[in-house]
């Protein structure tokens, strides 16, 4: 809240916090709605699929992961799903834990193993592009433009996003 919003009311204002909170859950959704359309990209790869529409997101891929865990998905449909969720929880780690992820590896497995995760993680990232390259469209932009604004929305609205939700909260 600033200092002239409080000096005139003479309280507190709860007007900027809950603007943060909402502004924070509108990245969250665009997160979110990226984050789907990047698994749907790289299920297509595998799957063959000519075209997918990444405006127009599945939720259903929400219950992928508990349907692949209770083995509801056939061997084509399963690989492709195990393939991009691992592409995106990669993505995700590359974004928002890539430090930590490498300790982790390295105290597990030593540094030749980091070395192969760091090496191996940054190919994932590209691909992951790559997929939103081949698969997505953006208007007059194309296929650079829906890759650029995926690779955007999804490596930062959603740490953004949390944190406008954190301080918009504590301050509410």
């Amino acid at each position: 809240m600033s200092a002239n919003a409080q000096a005139v009311t003479g309280k507190k204002s709860t007007f900027w916090a809950r603007a943060l909170v909402l502004l924070g859950a509108a990245c969250v959704s665009l997160w979110a709605v990226g984050t789907m359309a990047q698994i749907q990209t790289n299920e297509a790869f595998i799957t063959g699929i000519q075209t997918v529409n990444i405006f127009h997101p599945d939720w259903s891929i929400l219950w992928q992961i508990p349907d692949l865990v209770q083995g509801k998905f056939d061997a084509t449909e399963g690989m492709a799903v195990l393939f991009g969720w691992t592409i995106e929880i990669v993505y995700l780690i590359f974004i928002t834990g890539y430090e930590i992820a490498i300790l982790a590896v390295q105290d597990a497995s030593g540094q030749r193993a980091a070395r192969w995760f760091r090496t191996l993680s940054y190919f994932i990232v590209i691909f992951d592009g790559w997929t939103d390259y081949q698969f997505g469209t953006l208007g007059q932009w194309g296929h650079l433009g829906a890759a650029l604004i995926m690779a955007f929305v999804v490596g930062f609205l959603g740490t953004i996003g949390m944190k406008l939700v954190e301080i918009g909260w504590s301050h509410a």
